[in-house]
């Protein structure tokens, strides 16, 4: 039997998870994850991420899952997989993938398939007023260059907001970006390869009054094949991200102009929503045992 270290964090939102929990709303696929990896020989074990001693428990590998807690210990984070490396644990995706896309600053290599961007150190009221002109917009969203689940993140409109509206927003280094209206009603698409083998694509829509497409309760998710143009323009973006992905997914939303645009790329924790499609957790799972051999 293969072993591999599932991996979570302590924590979901600051509330602590007891060992070997993952967040609720990860459950299913963890267990569509588990079973398809029996079926395989492949038995995963969750464990938490900062735990020293994997590398001399037997592991054969370690796989990212719900380490959702670490935006908030970033350096700690990749210092915690570069150590389990070294001690000779493989990691999924590798530590070097993981510093690669723990800051959203890789949208620059993705070229014209990603969304337009300012980049800033801070953003205080003068930075976000230039934005607005940079980018020609009505409308912009601030958010922090390292994130997740859209924390810190808000959504001003030219002429309508204040310096005080930003006291909600990153107190680091952010990022500033249009806001394309399209999130409203065609909604994100978050499509997902697994190794080299694209696997499965979600739509997600917000409810109305509603502008942020990864809320559970808040908006609604369907597994739906993409538009021949998203994936287009998700396929442009995977080719410029490194090579050792064994998966990513890729978001994007229909820009106003009418071109798809990669708003992230999720290479280290991503929710797979393998509970709306449930047939692409044998495909990961394939992807694991085919890096590793089996």
């Amino acid at each position: 039997m293969v072993r591999v270290a599932y991996l979570t964090g302590r924590s979901y939102r600051g509330t602590p998870l007891a060992p070997g929990d993952v967040p609720a709303l990860e459950t299913r696929s963890r267990d569509l994850i588990v079973r398809a990896g029996a079926a395989r020989g492949i038995d995963f074990e969750t464990v938490y991420w900062d735990e020293v001693d994997l590398p001399r428990r037997g592991f054969d590998a370690a796989i990212i899952r719900t380490c959702w807690d670490y935006t908030a210990r970033a350096d700690e984070f990749i210092a915690a997989l570069e150590a389990h490396e070294r001690a000779g644990l493989r990691v999924f995706n590798p530590s070097r993938v993981v510093r690669w896309n723990a800051r959203k600053t890789y949208l620059k290599d993705l070229g014209v398939s990603a969304i337009e961007t300012v980049w800033a150190e801070r953003a205080d009221a003068r930075t976000v007023a230039h934005a607005f002109d940079v980018l020609d917009a009505a409308e912009v969203v601030v958010k922090p260059q390292v994130g997740a689940g859209s924390v810190a993140t808000l959504r001003l409109k030219r002429n309508a907001w204040s310096e005080a509206d930003l006291i909600g927003g990153p107190s680091g280094p952010a990022m500033i970006q249009p806001y394309l209206h399209a999130i409203e009603t065609e909604g994100e698409r978050s499509l997902f390869w697994f190794g080299d083998a694209y696997a499965h694509a979600i739509r997600k829509v917000p409810h109305p009054g509603s502008w942020l497409a990864n809320i559970p309760g808040q908006t609604s998710f369907v597994a739906e094949a993409p538009p021949a143009a998203a994936r287009e323009a998700a396929e442009a973006a995977r080719a410029s991200a490194p090579d050792e992905l064994l998966y990513v997914r890729i978001d994007l939303v229909l820009g106003d102009d009418g071109k798809w645009r990669v708003i992230e790329i999720e290479a280290i924790e991503p929710y797979l929503f393998l509970d709306f499609a449930p047939a692409a957790a044998d495909v990961f799972v394939g992807a694991i045992a085919r890096v590793l051999g089996e």
